[in-house]
């Protein structure tokens, strides 16, 4: 599975939860990029994702998460509005459901992503 944006490809490894066996049958989209603060987020066509138990609103840079209430996929990177410190916090809980090589896609790539920007998602 991965993400293709600004020419670059992002490679996920899904971890061992329901909403990544929900994504992994998903079929490949397209979606337009917004961003709040250091995260982007993009809206999906997957329905059916619940919150986990497991849900939580702050993240590691290298997750990815559902975001269950925008239906959208999110990626934080760093401080957004709602951060305490410099913890990378979302506006809500999220289901963390897989991850990507931080060597490989840094906190500037991410950083350098704009608004409606074009994403891909294929599985």
């Amino acid at each position: 599975m991965k993400l293709l944006v600004n020419n670059k490809t992002i490679n996920i490894s899904l971890l061992d939860t329901k909403t990544a066996h929900i994504i992994s049958k998903s079929k490949e989209f397209s979606s337009l990029i917004s961003t709040w603060g250091d995260e982007i987020y993009f809206k999906t066509p997957i329905k059916g994702i619940k919150l986990e138990e497991n849900a939580r609103n702050t993240m590691d840079f290298g997750e990815i998460a559902y975001w269950v209430e925008g239906n959208s996929i999110a990626i934080g990177f760093g401080v957004t509005p709602a951060s305490i410190n410099e913890e990378i916090r979302l506006v809500s809980k999220v289901n963390v459901w897989a991850k990507f090589n931080t060597k490989d896609n840094d906190i500037n790539f991410f950083k350098s992503i704009k608004d409606d920007t074009i994403i891909k998602f294929i599985n």
